[in-house]
């Protein structure tokens, strides 16, 4: 019997005026699993992405977190945001502050801890992601890989019940790739669950249990990788695939 969704998503739809971005999203994440989100450009990836934690207001639908209904009027949704951890495009850390300083900040000012308390798990998120030297260092020094695992470990300090990665790996130089995607690696090893919107369809095809393929606002096909991308059911799944297999 499989284990209850940690993330379950329904009927969900978002309209921006009259330009319908999501069009009727069901999706289920379960513990530990990592699931990737691929489609093209456009497609509402994203979109459906920032919807889980309202970064995005949702138009309709029904998002379920770790048992708790984020749309219900009566949800506080600063602490539901502390069960999901999100890792942006961008790295979004503070110049000013050194890197241990960043990881820890929600720590201390969010979830309250003791100074003593989060620079201890700030190490620990460092170290999690190969990160342990740097924390003195301010992102200026960093190169863009190191400051994505930065943003990371801000993330998975405040031990979320599932981590929410958007293209996080789109804004770094091809060479530096690699690291970040080790550390996604680590994580699922380690049984952290994702959802991750990514283009890196090699890592979506060898590290994802479940892979779904989005396009104009609507899940067109999902299921393991081996048949999304070996024998995906779809037409527009294999014109998208097939330009992936042409390129790789």
């Amino acid at each position: 019997m499989l284990p209850a969704p940690i993330l379950d998503i329904v009927g969900l739809r978002k309209a921006y005026k009259d330009n319908l971005v999501l069009r009727g999203i069901d999706l289920q994440v379960r513990p530990g699993q990592l699931v990737c989100v691929i489609g093209p450009s456009g497609s509402g990836k994203s979109t459906m992405l920032r919807c889980c934690n309202r970064l995005e207001e949702p138009s309709a639908g029904r998002i379920v977190v770790d048992g708790i209904d984020i749309m219900h009027p009566g949800t506080n949704l600063n602490q539901v945001r502390q069960r999901i951890g999100m890792v942006f495009q961008q790295f979004n850390l503070y110049p000013h502050l050194s890197v241990l300083s960043n990881v820890t900040l929600a720590l201390r000012k969010v979830q309250g801890h003791s100074s003593e308390e989060a620079r201890r798990r700030g190490l620990r998120a460092l170290e999690q992601v190969g990160l342990s030297e740097k924390a003195g260092e301010y992102p200026a020094q960093l190169s863009g890989g190191q400051q994505q695992r930065v943003g990371i470990a801000r993330a998975i300090a405040l031990e979320p019940k599932v981590m929410l990665f958007d293209e996080p790996t789109s804004a770094l130089d091809p060479e530096l790739v690699g690291s970040v995607l080790a550390v996604m690696r680590d994580l699922r090893a380690a049984g952290m669950t994702m959802l991750v919107v990514t283009h890196e369809m090699a890592f979506a095809r060898a590290a994802a249990d479940h892979v779904v393929f989005m396009d104009s606002g609507l899940i067109v096909e999902e299921g393991p990788p081996s048949q999304v991308f070996d024998a995906p059911r779809q037409e527009r799944t294999q014109t998208f695939v097939s330009r992936y297999t042409q390129g790789a």
